[in-house]
């Protein structure tokens, strides 16, 4: 389906799933308060069908503007309006991509909390684990050390050894 909205996430949190070739829904991000959240590369700028699904986690309030409008707006502004959107998306699109193989899922969870504008606790363990590629039981062990540790912005890993 090609993605025809641009929406601003008020409250609640949407999930961005693909489906592996084994049929299983994967959470490959979130958009949660004041994120913006559609399929701007397939969708937005090829034309395509999106393959991914946006789907809302939680009780939700957006702001929606049809994908025309956006357009509409970025041809109305300075010339480079969509090469600087995509150059923003490209980067965080290859952070993730780089933090899959830099970071461990312990890290990466720690900075989802810490880039999250809100509380994540409405979001089910079982997505975080798939977003985070583990599984749900090794989940439930980065989420007790977090716990152990304190805060997650503050926690120190334990030394090693």
């Amino acid at each position: 389906m090609i993605c025809r909205w641009f929406a601003l996430v008020k409250s609640g949190y949407f999930k961005f799933c693909a489906t592996a070739t084994n049929g299983t829904l994967c959470v490959t991000g979130f958009s949660f308060s004041n994120d913006v959240t559609t399929d701007y590369v397939r969708s937005f700028l090829l034309g395509k069908p999106s393959r991914t699904s946006i789907i809302a986690g939680a009780d939700t309030e957006v702001v929606r503007i049809p994908l025309s409008r956006i357009k509409e707006f970025g041809l109305s502004q300075k010339s480079d309006f969509f090469e600087y959107a995509s150059s923003i998306l490209l980067d965080e699109a290859y952070g993730r991509y780089l933090d899959q193989y830099t970071m461990t899922p312990l890290e990466r969870y720690r900075h989802l909390v810490d880039h999250c504008p809100g509380d994540i606790s409405e979001v089910p363990l079982n997505e975080l684990a798939s977003y985070l590629r583990v599984s749900r039981r090794q989940f439930l062990r980065i989420r007790d050390e977090v716990k152990k540790y304190g805060r997650v912005s503050k926690f120190k890993l334990p030394p090693k050894g």
